[in-house]
């Protein structure tokens, strides 16, 4: 891997980084490894008492707490580069790569179960991507129109109602969060990013960690950022920055700290770093006697009230009021069930889907009103956890819906109330009164947790560092980067590499998004998945390829195409000169179907 010089003047700056989620984490590893710059030299501000943003995870009074779940790809190459340059915490000489390689090498995930229907069976047709040709033509047109084109659509705007019960949207909407209102543009790149095509109902090639994110990922870099010497302040509450007459340069971070007003000065030569918004800001959490409600005080809204006070100076800041202000569309609640002294749930579950605990991924309910998934955990997920307690986790995408079984809205449930609706569509009603009994149910109300995913155009979101700005950047999903996704921990993490290198002119290009819309595995799969063609694919499927004067060229490429080895079975950059990229392999289960 090449080691760049070392910028000239780097031990004369300082570096002050707003937010303590991984893209504030993620920052400071580049700033150190990568830039060179003294750890001392950089602090680190957060206005909760602990690090890690959305990615948490810890054990309250009665059970377990964990807001969301991350999908993890091979593909996520600033977060794998990352990963490779901070110790583990429990294998001396390895690193959180290291460990992330060798357990998916010995427990991938893979899904038999992936839909449920009927109160508890498996959806013996849910694998069947065939589609009507004008919604294959209407994906095509999404995937294939520019991102001026699409500006401010939603994606209903090209599908009628059957689209959205298409067993692919099902697929591919409950297990990303996408819903029919949300940007063409953000699906459009997700289409291309990841496509979704491979083995996708199968959940075959996600990553996942030994521990929960919070335990493999962010305390790792946390303790390592530490023995470095970077500074951490933490119940810091920064509302707005100074900046020059140009809106160039940032001269003070505004804030508020144990109820006075703090002003940071920032010289000309010191960089700043700003995450500019949170998908679990403002968050309440609720139990299994309590309703989460739904915070929508707009006094103090964190990290997106810096962003809503820039963007007040300088049209170049973006435009946050596209995301913000229409809660009722981007949130959802969540739930983490902790369930203590009663396999018999937990069992009963992985009799259901095939699968033992932490290798089935997530189970959706297609009956479900509430449109509710579910997934159940490997033990340990947390470090210290009992060997008698197992978590699980699971969403309601949409909770404003009146239950199957509970005849409320989600959003009005209890934990109890969730988990009976839960019990019900996995037709477990039986067992109700000793699983209430022995659980507590976490549930989190999430005001912005797709947010980021409403209809945008180009310049909604300000660009990681703003034209004209000097020693200012923007870190995590409410920024632009080109080609890329939101709601990926890659996203959050490619932003702190992009500023990094950016500002302080590190002599060493930026690793590139995943150019999987070019590769021809996905373009052949999306052909025969979408048409319904299995086997080879002949002449006559692909007209516009046999013009008569040059047949042998069709041959040729038919031959090549057809023989190719599929993309989910084939061990994905194994350069050992790139650690990396060769990182993880997309599984091929020998049950698959």
């Amino acid at each position: 891997m090449y080691h760049p010089l070392k910028p000239a003047g780097i031990d004369a700056r300082k570096a002050n980084i707003v937010g303590g989620g991984i893209a504030g984490l993620a920052t400071a590893t580049f700033l150190i490894d990568d830039a060179k710059m003294p750890a001392k030299n950089i602090t680190i501000y957060e206005k909760k008492p602990v690090m890690g943003g959305s990615m948490d995870g810890t054990k309250g009074n009665e059970g377990y707490l964990c807001r969301a779940e991350r999908e993890l790809e091979p593909y996520m190459e600033c977060l794998w580069y990352l990963c490779s340059k901070i110790p583990s915490l429990e294998n001396e000489g390895r690193t959180v790569l290291d460990d992330v390689v060798d357990f998916n090498r010995d427990d991938p995930i893979h899904s038999e179960a992936r839909v449920i229907v009927n109160q508890g069976e498996i959806d013996g047709h849910y694998h069947d991507y065939k589609m009507p040709q004008r919604y294959v033509a209407a994906m095509a047109k999404i995937v294939s129109s520019t991102e001026e084109e699409l500006a401010d659509k939603r994606i209903d705007e090209f599908f009628d109602e059957g689209f959205f019960k298409t067993n692919f949207w099902v697929c591919f909407h409950s297990q990303l969060a996408f819903k029919h209102y949300h940007s063409a543009i953000e699906c459009r790149r997700y289409w291309q990013r990841f496509t979704f095509i491979n083995r996708h109902e199968y959940l075959e090639g996600f990553i996942h960690t030994k521990y929960n994110e919070y335990d493999a990922i962010i305390l790792p870099i946390e303790r390592w950022l530490i023995d470095q010497g970077v500074n951490f302040v933490n119940n810091f509450s920064v509302y707005d920055l100074t900046l020059d007459d140009k809106n160039d340069t940032v001269q003070a971070i505004l804030a508020h700290q144990d109820g006075k007003d703090v002003a940071v000065p920032v010289s000309n030569k010191d960089v700043v770093f700003v995450t500019s918004g949170s998908i679990s800001e403002n968050s309440c959490f609720g139990d299994n006697k309590t309703v989460a409600k739904t915070n929508t005080d707009t006094t103090d809204m964190g990290t997106f009230t810096i962003w809503q006070n820039l963007a007040k100076k300088d049209d170049k800041f973006g435009h946050p009021e596209k995301f913000l202000g229409q809660i009722d569309q981007t949130k959802w609640i969540s739930f983490f069930p902790t369930v203590k002294d009663y396999p018999e749930f937990f069992k009963r579950i992985e009799d259901l889907s095939g699968s033992k605990a932490g290798t089935g991924g997530l189970m959706t309910f297609r009956d479900s009103n509430w449109d509710m998934s579910f997934e159940i955990h490997h033990k340990p997920f947390f470090p210290y956890q009992a060997n008698d307690e197992e978590v699980g986790w699971g969403y309601g995408l949409y909770g404003e819906n009146i239950g199957n079984y509970i005849k409320k809205r989600m959003w009005d449930c209890t934990g109890d109330e969730i988990m009976t609706e839960l019990l019900y569509h996995l037709g477990m009603l039986d067992i109700k009164d000793e699983v209430l009994k022995h659980t507590y149910m976490s549930t989190a109300m999430m005001p912005y947790a797709t947010s980021q995913f409403m209809p945008r155009k180009l310049g909604d979101r300000p660009k990681v560092v703003p034209d004209g700005c000097t020693n200012l950047a923007f870190l995590g999903q409410f920024v632009e980067v080109d080609d890329d996704v939101v709601f990926t921990v890659e996203t959050s993490v490619r932003t702190g590499l992009e500023s990094v290198y950016e500002l302080l002119n590190v002599d060493k290009d930026v690793l590139e998004v995943n150019p999987s819309r070019y590769d021809i595995r996905y373009l052949l799969e999306r052909v025969k998945r979408f048409n319904g063609i299995k086997g080879q694919i002949t002449p006559d499927m692909l007209p516009q390829l046999t013009p008569e004067a040059i047949p042998e060229v069709t041959q040729e490429l038919l031959h090549y195409v057809n023989n190719i080895p599929p993309y989910y079975t084939m061990y994905l950059g194994r350069d050992k000169t790139i650690p990396y990229k060769a990182a993880v392999l997309h599984p091929q289960a020998p049950h698959s179907k």
